[in-house]
Protein backbone atom coordinates (compact mmCIF):
# COMPACT_ATOMS: atom_id res chain seq x y z
CA UNK A 1 0.00 0.00 0.00
CA UNK A 2 1.35 3.39 -0.94
CA UNK A 3 1.87 6.22 1.49
CA UNK A 4 -1.30 8.32 1.76
CA UNK A 5 0.71 11.49 2.46
CA UNK A 6 2.45 11.61 -0.89
CA UNK A 7 2.68 15.05 -2.40
CA UNK A 8 0.44 15.86 -5.29
CA UNK A 9 2.43 16.66 -8.42
CA UNK A 10 0.30 18.89 -10.65
CA UNK A 11 2.45 18.55 -13.76
CA UNK A 12 2.45 14.76 -13.62
CA UNK A 13 -1.30 14.69 -13.05
CA UNK A 14 -2.03 16.89 -16.06
CA UNK A 15 0.36 14.90 -18.23
CA UNK A 16 -1.40 11.73 -17.09
CA UNK A 17 -4.79 13.16 -18.06
CA UNK A 18 -3.53 14.40 -21.42
CA UNK A 19 -1.93 11.05 -22.20
CA UNK A 20 -5.11 9.20 -21.26
CA UNK A 21 -7.19 11.50 -23.47
CA UNK A 22 -4.73 11.40 -26.38
CA UNK A 23 -6.67 8.93 -28.56
CA UNK A 24 -9.92 10.68 -27.76
CA UNK A 25 -8.45 14.07 -28.71
CA UNK A 26 -7.22 12.71 -32.05
CA UNK A 27 -10.61 11.17 -32.80
CA UNK A 28 -12.39 14.42 -31.96
CA UNK A 29 -9.92 16.44 -34.01
CA UNK A 30 -10.33 14.10 -37.01
CA UNK A 31 -14.11 14.19 -36.82
CA UNK A 32 -14.04 17.99 -36.53
CA UNK A 33 -11.79 18.37 -39.56
CA UNK A 34 -13.92 15.99 -41.63
CA UNK A 35 -17.08 17.83 -40.60
CA UNK A 36 -15.63 21.22 -41.51
CA UNK A 37 -14.47 19.90 -44.90
CA UNK A 38 -17.90 18.39 -45.54
CA UNK A 39 -19.55 21.63 -44.50
CA UNK A 40 -17.37 23.64 -46.91
CA UNK A 41 -18.07 21.22 -49.79
CA UNK A 42 -21.79 21.44 -49.15
CA UNK A 43 -21.64 25.24 -48.98
CA UNK A 44 -19.86 25.40 -52.35
CA UNK A 45 -22.37 23.00 -53.92
CA UNK A 46 -25.24 25.05 -52.50
CA UNK A 47 -23.75 28.27 -53.79
CA UNK A 48 -23.08 26.93 -57.28
CA UNK A 49 -26.36 25.05 -57.78
CA UNK A 50 -28.62 27.58 -56.05
CA UNK A 51 -30.53 24.63 -54.58
CA UNK A 52 -31.64 26.06 -51.28
CA UNK A 53 -33.12 22.77 -50.07
CA UNK A 54 -29.54 21.61 -49.56
CA UNK A 55 -29.26 23.88 -46.55
CA UNK A 56 -30.75 21.05 -44.47
CA UNK A 57 -27.79 18.84 -45.33
CA UNK A 58 -25.57 21.32 -43.49
CA UNK A 59 -27.35 20.67 -40.19
CA UNK A 60 -25.61 17.29 -39.69
CA UNK A 61 -22.01 18.50 -39.90
CA UNK A 62 -22.69 21.63 -37.84
CA UNK A 63 -24.27 19.54 -35.08
CA UNK A 64 -21.33 17.16 -35.14
CA UNK A 65 -18.87 20.05 -34.92
CA UNK A 66 -20.76 21.43 -31.92
CA UNK A 67 -20.76 18.03 -30.20
CA UNK A 68 -17.04 17.48 -30.76
CA UNK A 69 -16.07 20.94 -29.54
CA UNK A 70 -18.17 20.44 -26.41
CA UNK A 71 -16.32 17.19 -25.63
CA UNK A 72 -12.92 18.82 -26.11
CA UNK A 73 -13.98 21.66 -23.81
CA UNK A 74 -15.13 19.09 -21.23
CA UNK A 75 -11.68 17.49 -21.29
CA UNK A 76 -10.01 20.85 -20.66
CA UNK A 77 -12.57 21.68 -17.96
CA UNK A 78 -11.57 18.48 -16.17
CA UNK A 79 -7.92 19.58 -16.29
CA UNK A 80 -8.84 23.01 -14.94
CA UNK A 81 -10.84 21.38 -12.12
CA UNK A 82 -7.74 19.40 -11.20
CA UNK A 83 -5.76 22.62 -11.05
CA UNK A 84 -8.44 24.24 -8.86
CA UNK A 85 -8.32 21.32 -6.43
CA UNK A 86 -4.55 21.62 -6.25
CA UNK A 87 -4.63 25.38 -5.68
CA UNK A 88 -7.23 25.23 -2.91
CA UNK A 89 -5.19 22.72 -0.89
Amino acid sequence: MQNQNQTFNLKESIEFLLNNFKVERYVYLSVTLLSIILLLIIAVILFLSKDYKSIFIMLGPTGLITLVFSRVLKMWSDCIELIKIYITK
